[in-house]
């Protein structure tokens, strides 16, 4: 069975709407979400109500919902994200706190992956794997053959064995069963990797498989929607550069 994986929607409905036409073309596979469907972006709530109606889906607690139901949550995030949280919080109008309490979880463990946001090491305290250090400290601190990440908003794999391995838009990696190995599909909805398409991935596990994608939206029109909402403009404009 293949599971479609993706992170960091960030509120971006046109961004959602595009990798769900790739999770539609691997149909019947699983679903996995690994956090931040809201903040930054206008329509955060059109994007809960997207991952709530995918039937099975399984959902990853990200740093952003956990600042929406923590207040103290917020301390660690800057100071436009806090804005934009906010104005998240007043459209959502706390009607979306259930489904974020009963449908997203910290950690998922499956028999062939375990997955969180940010890292399965100190998952609540949101650290980043960015490079090869950093999942090297991951791999001796934490028991998974295959583990998924979003929180960086780039596409990276890392093995324990073979270091960084190129990850990209239609690159298709098959991993090594005696390695073992860190991936990030990349960001839905706020790409940080000079990249503004949209990213995700899809795990075969019978082959060990992870084939990436990157897909074209109406980034233009999205830009907009942050100006009609008078959300911070910075927030809007860096989808057109994925930065």
């Amino acid at each position: 069975m293949k599971v479609f994986i993706c992170a960091d929607i960030h509120g971006n409905i046109r961004a959602l709407d595009a990798v769900l036409d790739i999770y539609r073309r691997f149909k019947p596979c699983e679903f996995l979400f690994l956090g931040d469907c809201i903040g930054y972006g206008p329509h955060p709530d059109l994007c809960l109500d997207r991952l709530a109606g995918i039937e099975g889906g399984r959902l990853v607690m990200g740093n952003h919902e956990m600042a929406l139901l923590d207040m103290l949550e917020r301390r660690n995030l800057n100071a436009l994200a806090v804005e934009a949280l906010c104005w998240s919080e007043d459209l959502l109008r706390g009607n979306y706190e259930n489904v974020i309490r009963s449908r997203f979880d910290m950690v998922v463990e499956n028999g062939s992956f375990v997955a969180a946001h940010s890292s399965p090491v100190d998952s609540g305290g949101w650290p980043y794997i960015r490079t090869s250090a950093d999942a090297e400290w991951v791999f001796g601190a934490a028991e998974f053959d295959v583990c998924f990440v979003g929180h960086t908003h780039v596409q990276s794999i890392h093995g324990l064995a073979g270091g960084e391995i190129s990850a990209g838009d239609g690159i298709s990696v098959e991993l090594d069963p005696g390695d073992r190995y860190i991936i990030n599909p990349g960001s839905v909805g706020q790409p940080r990797d000079g990249d503004p398409r949209a990213a995700c991935c899809v795990f075969e596990r019978k082959t060990g498989t992870i084939e990436f994608f990157r897909c074209v939206y109406d980034v233009e029109s999205e830009v907009d929607e942050f100006r009609k909402a008078g959300l911070p403009l910075y927030l809007g404009e860096r989808l057109l550069y994925g930065v």
